[in-house]
This record gives C-alpha cells, sequence and structure tokens, in this order.
C-alpha cells in the first residue's frame, strides 16, 4: 500500500498516513483513554518553541553532514579565524548546548529527564531522539566527532533514561546499522579529512564503504564529493577476540545494552539455528543474479537471487559458526584442498551475511558483534591475508 516503502505507516479508518509525528498524534487520540498523553496540554508554547529548536539543529546537522564546502555560500569562510574549526561544527556544537540547556531546565525544575518535566517521555522527546541516535553514529563515524560522555550532562542522562525503557532498548541501532541507512536516506556524507581521529573511527565501527580518497581537494582548495566504494566493509570490531567496548572506544556498549560474552553468543547462535534454511539461502545470494533493478542504498539488492549451487557448502560453514557461538571455540578447518576460486566464491556469500547483519533488526549489539566477527573468521581461513584486497574487489566491486 506505500509503494515507496516509507516507514512508518499506519493505516486508520481506511485511510493511510505515513507522517511520522501525525502518526503519533493519531495514535494518542484514537486510545484516550492510554494514560500518559503524547501531547500535554498545557505544554503547547514550550512545545512549538522546542521543535523549532529541533528543526535548527537537524538543518544543522544537515549541513555539516551531507554538505561539500564548495555548495555552501561562502565556501573559503568555512573555517573560525585562527582556529582552523569548521564553523558549521560550531554551530552544531552551540546547537548542543540549547538543547542541553533545556533538558537541564527540566531536570533543575522537576528532577526529570524529559523536555516537558512530565514522568515519562512525550512526543518532542521521540521526535529529538530519533535523529540524535543518528547524530551520535554519523557524527562519530564521519566526523569522529563524540556526543555522549562529554560537557553534554543532562542530554546524556535524558538518553540514558530512555536506555532504560525496553520499548527504546527494542528499537536501538548500532553504529553500523546507521551509517549504512543513513546515505541512502539522506545522501552522501563527508568524512572530515582534516580529523586525524576519523579513520580511527571508521575502521572501528565497519562499514567501510566509503573511499579514503588521494585527491581530497579542488585547485581552489575545496572538498570535493567522492564516488562511493564497496572495497571493503570489515572493521575492526569485527574481529576475534570481539573488543571490550568500554567507554574509551568509538562505540561503547552502554549498560542496559551489556551482557556476558556467552550470552551474546548464544544469542547470535539462536538466531541462526532458529532460522538455519533461509540464512543459508540468503547467503547464497552473495554470488548469485543481482537482479534488474539496482538501489543507491549500497547493501540493498532485494531482488537478487541466491545460487542454489552453493547450498551444500555454504550450509557447512554456517553449521561451523553456529556451533562455534554454542561452544565458544573457533571454527577451525584446512582449506587447501579447496580450489581458491572456489573459496573466494564462498567468501563472498559468509560476507554477504556478515555486511548485512542488522541491528536491533537481526538481534542485539552485542550479538551482532560476535556474529560478525566469527562470520569474518571464517572469511579469513578461507581466504588468506594476502589475497585479501582481491576478493573485496571482484566481491564488491
Amino acid at each position: 500500500k506505500v509503494p515507496s516503502g516509507l516507514l512508518p505507516a499506519i493505516e486508520l479508518d481506511g485511510r493511510l498516513y505515513t507522517d511520522s509525528i501525525e502518526i503519533m498524534k493519531l495514535v494518542d487520540q484514537a486510545f484516550p483513554n492510554y494514560a500518559p498523553t503524547m501531547f500535554p496540554a498545557d505544554h503547547a508554547d514550550r512545545v512549538q518553541e522546542l521543535y523549532r529548536l529541533e528543526r535548527n539543529l537537524f538543518g544543522a546537522w544537515c549541513e555539516y553532514l551531507f554538505y561539500p564546502p564548495s555548495l555552501l555560500p561562502n565556501p573559503f569562510e568555512r573555517f573560525l579565524p585562527g582556529s582552523g574549526r569548521d564553523k558549521r561544527r560550531e554551530t552544531l556544537e552551540k546547537l548542543f548546548d540549547r538543547v542541553d540547556n533545556e533538558l537541564g531546565k527540566m531536570w533543575n525544575a522537576s528532577k526529570s529527564p524529559w523536555f516537558l518535566g512530565t514522568e515519562t517521555p512525550t512526543l518532542i522527546d521521540l521526535q529529538f531522539v530519533t535523529h540524535i541516535e543518528r547524530m551520535e553514529a554519523s557524527l562519530a563515524y564521519w566526523k569522529a566527532m563524540r556526543i555522549r560522555g562529554g560537557k553534554w550532562k543532562n542530554m546524556e542522562r535524558w538518553l540514558e533514561a530512555f536506555e532504560e525503557r525496553e520499548s527504546y532498548k527494542a528499537t536501538k541501532s548500532d553504529y553500523y546499522t546507521h551509517v549504512m541507512n543513513i546515505p541512502p536516506q539522506y545522501g552522501f556524507a563527508y568524512l572530515d579529512l582534516q580529523n586525524s581521529k576519523v579513520r580511527e573511527a571508521v575502521d572501528f565501527i565497519g562499514g567501510q564503504s566509503w573511499n579514503y580518497p588521494k585527491d581530497t581537494t579542488d585547485s581552489k582548495g575545496n572538498d570535493r564529493k567522492m564516488p562511493v566504494s564497496r572495497k571493503c566493509m570489515e572493521g575492526k570490531s569485527w574481529n576475534l577476540p570481539v573488543p571490550n567496548n568500554d567507554q574509551g572506544c568509538w562505540e561503547p556498549i552502554r549498560a542496559p545494552f551489556q551482557m556476558s560474552e556467552e550470552e551474546a553468543r548464544h544469542e547470535a547462535a539462536y538466531e541462526l539455528v532458529t532460522n538455519h534454511e533461509n540464512i543459508v539461502k540468503f547467503a547464497c545470494r552473495g554470488t548469485g543474479d543481482k537482479g534488474k533493478v539496482e538501489f543507491s542504498a549500497p547493501l540493498a539488492d532485494p531482488y537478487a537471487l541466491a545460487n542454489p549451487l552453493d547450498k551444500e557448502d555454504v550450509d557447512i560453514l554456517f553449521r561451523m559458526v553456529t556451533m562455534g557461538l554454542i561452544k565458544g571455540q573457533l571454527p577451525s578447518f584446512d582449506p587447501k584442498d579447496i580450489d581458491m576460486d572456489r573459496r573466494r566464491e564462498l567468501a563472498k556469500c559468509v560476507r554477504y551475511v556478515r555486511d548485512r547483519v542488522g541491528v536491533p533488526r537481526d538481534m542485539t549489539f552485542p550479538a551482532a558483534q560476535h556474529l560478525r566477527a566469527y562470520l569474518n573468521h571464517i572469511v579469513n581461513i578461507l581466504v588468506p591475508a594476502e589475497f585479501r584486497e582481491e576478493v573485496e574487489l571482484q566481491g564488491f566491486l
């Protein structure tokens, strides 16, 4: 019923709605006996003020992330005098200051972490969090900019309050899932090549679908848009042993999401076991027909067809991964009797699933970390390091 595939979508009384705010209002009105309301009537003026702030924040984020300096009104005045700091980043940080200040007002007045000082989140909290969650991931990845664990204490408290709610935890994505989904929705994002920490952040988070361009500026000193390269999707956090994502890393696992290594492994194994046949078939798309319709999203190929000739071998590989996850033992086998071309084909199938493990759609972040790492381990066995670049190029370009 929604040809564009736009989500969320709801049909109510025979009419279809796709605007998220409108949907929330309709649901709130349709179930008046369900308390608390998402629209406290006595906060109408503050809601409008906060909504304008959210739109300003969203706009500043878009300009910083998706606009090359060459398209700005005054590209040669991009940096603040004497500091080398990007003015757009400065603008964004000042808006985060305002967000933090607004949350601080409510905390000081009523010890409530929410924007309206209520006991539970309201519409304006939801409006902010859906974009700030994306900002957290994208700013870390493309700009090496952290918005948590720093000076914005009230915003940190607000996000922590969300993370204590089961309904929010069920929708929380990891950074990799966000950064792979954002460009198809919003457009090409630009790495901050002036920041030495950017490569470190990208290497850790994974999803290296964006080239580190050799020629980063034109003759006038302006950044230029670079093409997407699917050369390598592997992140450092995808290797065994899975790193301890503490508060010092680029994507820490917050307290409400933490679990033991065994719990994470077993969750991943459970998801494989309960859907084994479909996952194997899905993996065989790695060497199958990509389909006649192409999409801008690097990993989107809903019309791809599985290669049935790979099913038996791929089935064995995924059984090895599953047993490894259950027992906590690295899968081990000697591939020397398998022709290198065949090993390359099988590696494509394993990577096809590895790169498409989504959070929270498929499993929680800790479980996804382990599954990606175990699948990556199989790829490393199949393909010696000296052949890795060739395989990645063959598999994705």
